[in-house]
């Protein structure tokens, strides 16, 4: 399940030990913090996971950014070891110093407008009084305890968002939602119809609906709690199954066009294998979803 402790959220909140960590991550908007399995957190920058934090026993525990960033450059030079842990937590400059290394290092290592979009549009709608917030980034199925033959593959989801105007059951839907930037990442294996494949496989799997609605309902309580997601969130009556959404974000006419041709693709897709029609979000300027 992707939780944490009360203890390690409370290691956040003020007067904790990961306080200051917490306020310059928040600070940030080009970093993500996310909630996952095995009361741990991770922090991310365009999709790479940049540092991933651990609490047991009253300690936090620190992973940073992997070797793969700096096999032919220099590594972090702030250091989360053992006996230059608790000197980093309490200094702001060395935290921000970590942060800034590390982002230079994925950005050399790769790049993708893709990831800064997804990133924009998770931050752009995190307030409960939009239609929609996004509740958690890049969501995975857990599959160890899932016989082999039963298994689900590539079930990483982009974002996976909440309806906060509710259906004609009178509940507020999750949405898988699938993010396709300008016309290069239409097609190929992760490719509109390869979202609607794997979003239907969850929908058709009893288990997978329900850890995912479980998730989700964790994941908004521990986000609220720590201020990641804004306003009142009770009444909430989130749906059993998930739907699917598709988010396009274009850069002119050109990539509208392209992109509105994928949107029909998708649609017939859906129909053709007897699902309902995927829910087609374009995001604004300022990168909220809105129909």
């Amino acid at each position: 399940m992707r939780t944490i402790t009360d203890e390690h959220l409370q290691a956040y909140q003020e007067g904790g030990c990961l306080q200051k960590l917490f306020d310059v991550i928040k600070e940030d908007p080009a970093l993500s913090f996310e909630i996952r399995m095995n009361n741990k957190v991770m922090i991310y920058y365009h999709k790479d996971r940049i540092l991933t934090i651990s609490y047991c026993k009253g300690k936090p525990s620190i992973d940073t950014l992997s070797e793969k960033y700096y096999k032919n450059a220099t590594q972090p030079s702030v250091s989360f070891e053992d006996g230059d842990l608790i000197q980093t937590l309490r200094d702001k400059s060395l935290l921000r110093q970590y942060f800034r290394e590390a982002k230079l290092l994925v950005g050399s290592y790769k790049e993708g407008v893709e990831f800064e979009v997804q990133q924009n549009i998770a931050l752009g709608n995190r307030s409960f009084s939009n239609r929609f917030v996004v509740v958690d980034m890049e969501w995975q199925l857990p599959q160890s305890d899932i016989k082999k033959e039963e298994r689900i593959s590539r079930t990483r989801i982009d974002l996976v968002v909440v309806d906060m105007k509710r259906n004609e059951r009178g509940e507020n839907d999750i949405y898988l939602g699938e993010l396709k930037v300008g016309t290069g990442a239409t097609d190929g294996k992760s490719g509109i119809v390869d979202h609607i494949e794997k979003t239907n496989k969850v929908m058709k799997s009893p288990k997978a609906c329900a850890v995912l609605k479980a998730d989700v309902e964790r994941i908004i309580r521990q986000k609220a709690a720590l201020g990641l997601l804004e306003g009142d969130y009770a009444g909430l009556n989130l749906s059993d199954t998930p739907r699917m959404m598709l988010i396009l974000a274009c850069r002119g006419s050109e990539e509208r066009g392209a992109l509105e041709k994928q949107e029909k693709k998708a649609q017939d897709e859906a129909k053709a294998r007897g699902m309902a029609e995927p829910l087609i979000v374009w995001p604004n300027a300022q990168n909220i979803l809105d129909v």
